[in-house]
C-alpha cells in the first residue's frame, strides 16, 4: 500500500521551499523535563495503584450499572417484582 502520494510530497516540497530557514540559536537544558517527570510519574504511579487495588469494586460497581440500565430499557425491574410475588390465597 503506497501511503505517500504526488500531490502530498509536492505540498511538502512547496511548504519547505517558501518557509526561511534561520539559525534559531536556541538552547534546550537537558534536564527541563526533570520537575515534570518527578511530579507526574509518582502520581500515575499512586494512580494505577488506586486503580489496581479497587478493581474488583470497580467492575462490580459498573456490572451493577449496567445491569440496572439493561432492566430499564428492557422493563425487566416491572415483570420480575411481578413473578416473585405469589398470589394470595395459597397456602404453603
Amino acid at each position: 500500500m503506497k501511503r505517500t502520494t504526488l500531490v502530498g510530497t509536492v505540498a511538502v516540497i512547496a511548504l519547505l521551499t517558501c518557509v526561511p530557514l534561520r539559525p534559531a540559536y536556541a538552547y534546550i537544558d537537558p534536564n527541563s523535563a526533570g520537575a515534570l517527570y518527578q511530579f507526574l510519574f509518582p502520581l500515575l504511579i499512586a494512580i494505577g495503584s488506586a486503580f489496581a487495588f479497587l478493581r474488583r469494586t470497580i467492575v462490580r460497581a459498573c456490572t451493577k450499572l449496567a445491569n440496572a440500565v439493561v432492566a430499564v430499557v428492557r422493563g425487566d425491574r416491572a415483570r420480575g417484582k411481578q413473578s416473585t410475588e405469589r398470589p394470595s390465597g395459597h397456602a404453603e
